[in-house]
């Protein structure tokens, strides 16, 4: 192993100023020696320009993008500009707590087959107060260990739950990433948005460990005016497609799992067929979904 640290890449994808500059300073505050924090603004305004600038940092390299890129491509073009060996994304409204990168990083750097290094995180509010613990926050372990990278998927994949976190959550190689029409949220053909961070994921743990570190290493951030992503039809939808590419890719290999997962499936989708403030198109997809998932467990023996 060479003495020289590899250069991490701390991506923050931002368009929201309001809580950029905790973001950044989070970044900043890394105890890891080799890093690069790159900035990619796809806001309208010069708010996340000023405080990169501001910060007068040589670390900080700050992109407009020339026009307005979108969530996907906000991410990818981080993805693209950057130039470290590992890669960590940061969310323009979550923070890292100081030693995040150095844990995991360090990680990787000691373990070649770990493909994914990540650790509990904590809810905070807008006033970056910790919260109660969500369903999703619920630790993985509370202890730190390695796991098996598809045995960590398919625990995911059968609670419908993504235990793992939010893109602010993990590290990995670039290397180890491929990704499909230079989309980091692309797979098997399909563009993820509600479940863009289990996509990334799930491409990684498929090839190898996890490292899951019982420490909070990161904060997600819930406040208002934040996109919730939780109960609509293209939610309900993409949770059927990550299950079908996840078992072409080797997860849920066994019918009780897959069974588990989709009854887990059912569930949600069985929950907004019958709830009247959907519209009847969201609850007529949604009613589609549920009956997939119910012929897909009778197919598995369920």
């Amino acid at each position: 192993m060479s003495s020289t640290p590899p250069l991490v890449s701390v991506l923050i994808p931002a368009y929201n100023e309001r809580f950029f500059g905790e973001a950044l300073a989070s970044a900043l505050a890394q105890t890891w020696p080799a890093l690069e924090v790159l900035v990619c603004d796809d806001s309208p305004g010069d708010g996340i320009e000023r405080i990169a600038k501001g910060a007068n940092d040589p670390r900080v390299r700050y992109v407009r993008n020339p026009e307005r890129l979108g969530f996907h491509g906000n991410f990818s073009r981080c993805l693209e500009l950057a130039r470290g060996e590992y890669i960590k994304y940061l969310n323009d409204d979550d923070r890292l707590r100081p030693r995040c990168v150095e844990t995991l990083a360090g990680i990787l750097r000691a373990n070649p087959a770990v493909r994914l290094a990540a650790s509990r995180r904590i809810v905070i509010d807008a006033q970056g107060r910790p919260g109660q613990d969500i369903l999703p926050t619920t630790p993985i372990s509370h202890v730190s260990a390695l796991m098996f990278g598809r045995e960590l998927g398919d625990f995911l994949l059968a609670n419908g739950v993504n235990f793992l976190g939010e893109p602010s959550t993990g590290l990995f190689r670039r290397a180890d990433l491929a990704i499909e029409d230079g989309l980091v949220f692309r797979w098997g053909g399909h563009d993820y948005h509600c479940l863009a961070d289990m996509a990334l994921w799930l491409r990684l743990l498929a090839q190898g460990l996890a490292y899951y570190d019982a420490q909070v290493l990161s904060e997600f951030r819930v406040h208002e005016g934040q996109e919730q992503q939780g109960m609509d039809l293209e939610c309900v939808l993409e949770r059927m497609w990550i299950a079908r590419r996840a078992r072409q890719a080797g997860f849920l290999a066994t019918p009780a799992l897959w069974r588990t997962a989709m009854s887990a499936l059912a569930g949600r989708a069985k929950a907004m067929s019958d709830e009247p403030s959907y519209d009847s198109r969201a609850r007529t997809g949604a009613r589609q979904v549920f009956e997939e998932a119910l012929a897909e467990m009778q197919a598995a023996g369920g």
